[in-house]
């Protein structure tokens, strides 16, 4: 039902040839009936009901009931459509009455009732046409008048709603006319709401199948960054073997030594991109493993300040460490939380000036409801920077996966944009949360991750930790 054709070319020619049928103009002169609003507003509701069933069933009841409200010998619905490879045609859509055997039958554009109507754009009354009109020649009994109204929707007409009288006795008036344009209206937007509810399924389908393309995507790059991590694994392991060795064997000369440093540095560098990105893989199908246990907060800290601290060294950055000075004991995956502080400190690292300052704050957290010092509370690390910054605009997807961190990321080691990914996931498998504050994009950086302790905290003095903060 989307064929488009140009009306108002064709009015001139149908004007000239049916002239003599239409007695539009009697309608206005003729004795009208009362209107009876109460059985008008009836049938609109059975029509409204018949809605939520199916076009043809509600088309249909709207033949049948123009039929009995004008008091029709036939009625009917006819669609601007065209068979394949045919012309400009009317398909009678839906019928009541004498003209019910002709359901689906199509008539053409210029030999059609319907095609002055639109054509002149207006509902049209005409007289004896089955003389004019030889595409209705086989309608019996004999057509003594014909009422049609336009349906309108909003891109032009669709059709027309018709009755038609087959006894002298039966002219129809204004009371008719309001009626059948009344129920051409009501068509009009059923037909409207049709066409929106039937675009906005195709949408939801395209989308839905966008979606599932999207996902198969996903899917087929993330095998293949598994595979392609894996299979870069068994070549790496036996240079990094090979570098070893020859560290350990000494070279004389120092460009040799310098060499050397250089690519034990980079081949250090891939390893963690590979580590990277078998952990993206793992992270997209659920298979980071958390292996929770008691541990000490203190080893936990300790150990992450240890692996960062070669990095720290190298940009001659300040860091600075806070942790309690009593024992804590977490429940919790030890090398996986020393993971997040690393990749936390190592993010501070990377988008800091030379020279900057950094702080690791560890504070527990009683709840409120403090029984005694042996309730179970929380712990907050807090990682913070006077680095370059996130721009605004970037704060809402650091965490997402492949996402760079940072407004003048460093490209030597700017990594893949996996690590806060990582964090995310592992904080929240532990039944945590992490946040991400930044100033206006050119000064500082806090992340700050809390989970629960879950265990009962153990205050003992003197602490195990006095000889590890920094």
């Amino acid at each position: 039902m989307n064929f488009a054709i140009d009306l108002s070319s064709t009015a001139v020619g149908i004007r000239a040839a049916h002239k003599e049928s239409l007695i539009t103009a009697e309608l206005s002169s003729r004795a009208s009936r009362r209107p009876n609003y109460g059985v008008e507003a009836k049938v609109l509701r059975r029509l409204a009901r018949a809605l939520a069933t199916s076009d043809a069933v509600m088309l249909e009841l709207l033949a049948s009931e123009a039929a009995r409200l004008c008091r029709a010998g036939s009625a009917g619905i006819s669609v601007l459509e065209s068979p394949p490879d045919k012309p400009a045609s009317f398909r009678w859509a839906a019928l009541a009455g004498h003209c019910a055997p002709l359901l689906d039958t199509y008539q053409p554009f210029g030999d059609s009732l319907c095609g002055v109507t639109l054509a002149m754009g207006k509902p049209e009354l005409f007289k004896t046409p089955q003389r004019y009109f030889p595409s209705i020649e086989t309608v019996s009994p004999p057509v003594v008048e014909a009422l049609l109204v336009p349906i309108p929707i909003s891109d032009g007409p669709w059709g027309a709603i018709w009755v038609m009288s087959h006894d002298e006795a039966c002219r129809f008036d204004a009371e008719d006319l309001r009626l059948l344009t009344s129920l051409a209206d009501f068509t009009g937007a059923a037909m409207q709401v049709t066409r929106m509810q039937g675009l906005a399924e195709k949408r939801a389908t395209e989308a839905e199948e966008a979606q599932q393309a999207l996902r198969r995507t996903e899917e087929r790059t993330y095998a293949f960054i598994a595979t392609l991590s894996h299979e870069l694994r068994s070549p790496i392991a036996p240079v990094v073997s090979s570098l070893e060795i020859l560290n350990r064997l000494g070279t004389s000369g120092s460009a040799a030594t310098r060499a050397l440093e250089i690519a034990q540095r980079q081949m250090g560098r891939l390893q963690r991109l590979i580590d990277d990105l078998l952990d993206a893989s793992r992270i997209r199908h659920g298979k980071v493993e958390v292996k929770m246990g008691a541990c000490q907060l203190a080893d936990i800290v300790w150990d992450a300040v240890h692996a960062v601290q070669p990095a720290m060294d190298t940009r001659k950055h300040h860091l600075t460490v806070h942790s309690p000075l009593a024992p804590v004991t977490l429940h919790a995956d030890a090398p996986r939380l020393t993971q997040v502080l690393v990749n936390l400190l190592s993010n501070s690292a990377k988008y800091s000036p030379d020279g900057s300052h950094i702080e690791l704050a560890a504070v527990v957290e009683q709840p409120a409801d403090q029984d005694a010092i042996m309730s179970p509370g929380s712990v907050k690390f807090t990682v913070t920077d006077n680095g370059y910054g996130i721009p605004a605009d970037k704060l809402p997807y650091v965490f997402d996966m492949f996402t760079q961190l940072g407004s003048r990321p460093s490209m030597a080691d700017s990594g893949l944009g996996i690590g806060l990914a990582l964090v995310k996931y592992l904080v929240e498998c532990h039944g945590g949360t992490v946040s991400i504050a930044s100033g206006d994009g050119r000064t500082g950086t806090t992340v700050t991750v809390v989970l629960p302790v879950l265990e009962r905290l153990q205050i003992v003095l003197p602490s195990a930790l006095a000889g590890k903060n920094q």
